[in-house]
């Protein structure tokens, strides 16, 4: 999507008289705005915006948090009508005070610990203000069978993410790994969730008619690691151009958002928020066990050769987490692993070439 495709995208919501919000993260719960018939979107990163983080924020910073803020100030962004700023990374959470509209800002508290008793409260409570918020700014009522409602939506929408990346648990897998994310890529910014679905379940069953492109001797590599919109392309394309095959994304957006169950039927809607988004394996998370958990259970799923953990620049979480997970594969999964920090720009396209061509002759 390019900033032309973007200003018309919130054109044609408002056209159908929906509000239009946009996330960054996938620990905002989106079955709040599903249920307030806004139109939502999770943007992980997105080429061609103006610089502006040049002008705003200090250049030693993740390329994630630059990009949503040149996506933020962008012109052609400029008729959205609701940015939530998470507060899951501190490079984002600060670059979101910066932002020149403070109009459309709104704060979500994301928790940073699993093993706390305020974690659930806190969820709860921060779910409680957001739908308050939206009654306030918006003059639309959340009401719990609309939660419920919204989130069936929303749990069919996860499970055919999870369908559409099962097809690689065949041997050989069914497709590259670069064909699945970029039309999970694309079908995440259809409008309307329910043809969102349709597009994962069309994409699943156009892939599967055709005969497997991948030879069944390429290596089997499970990414993890930062999201990877900004580098999937570079990542992937040399993984499956040198012998190798994704056959998992634990990435943010695929699997670790995926997973998630929200239970429609819990007669507290508010627990069942907790329990949804509490369980969510991010690299933020002090002491951070689901992750590690999530990793072993898709290395014998999909049946990996060797683990890839791709890292962004300054991203301190998942940078400083490397060595936790290569302990975890070399030690308990018994598994090969390579760590690789990288940012959107291609001046390392070379290098990385090359060391990811070695790692996977290696295997």
């Amino acid at each position: 999507m390019n900033k032309q495709e973007l200003k018309k995208l919130i054109s044609d919501c408002h056209a159908a008289e929906r509000k239009t919000v946009f996330s960054f993260c996938s620990h905002v719960p989106e079955e709040i705005f599903e249920a307030a018939g806004m139109c939502y979107f999770r943007l992980p990163y997105m080429e061609g915006m103006d610089d502006s983080a040049s002008h705003i924020l200090i250049n030693n910073v993740c390329p994630i948090v630059k990009n949503v803020c040149d996506i933020c100030e962008d012109p052609s962004f400029s008729d959205a009508d609701m940015i939530i700023a998470e507060t899951s990374c501190d490079g984002k959470k600060k670059m979101y005070e910066l932002l020149s509209n403070q109009d459309r800002i709104y704060f979500y508290q994301v928790s940073q610990g699993t093993d706390r008793d305020y974690v659930r409260p806190l969820i709860k409570s921060e779910v409680k203000y957001l739908i308050d918020e939206i009654k306030k700014r918006f003059e639309i009522n959340v009401t719990d069978e609309n939660i419920r409602e919204a989130a069936r939506l929303v749990n069919k929408e996860r499970e055919s993410v999870v369908e559409l990346m099962s097809i690689q648990k065949s041997d050989p897998p069914a497709a590259w790994g670069v064909e699945i994310f970029e039309a999970l890529k694309g079908n995440r910014l259809l409008p309307d969730i329910k043809d969102r679905i349709e597009a994962n379940k069309r994409t699943k069953a156009e892939l599967l008619s055709k005969e497997t492109p991948v030879k069944k001797s390429a290596m089997r590599i499970l990414v993890t690691g930062c999201p990877m919109s900004g580098v999937y392309s570079k990542i992937i394309s040399t993984i499956e151009e040198n012998g190798g095959v994704v056959v998992a994304f634990e990435n943010c957006e695929v699997i670790k958002s995926a997973i998630r169950h929200f239970d429609t039927e819990k007669e507290d809607v508010m627990e069942a928020f907790a329990d949804c988004y509490q369980n969510t394996a991010c690299a933020i998370m002090s002491p951070d066990t689901l992750r590690f958990e999530l990793i072993k259970k898709l290395v014998k799923e999909y049946k990996a050769d060797a683990v890839l953990d791709v890292t962004l620049q300054t991203c301190h979480p998942y940078t400083v987490e490397r060595d936790k997970m290569m302990q975890l594969c070399k030690n308990e999964i018994g598994i090969p692993y390579m760590a690789v920090e990288t940012d959107t720009s291609d001046a390392d396209l070379g290098q990385l070439t090359t060391r990811l061509a070695a790692f996977i002759e290696m295997l």
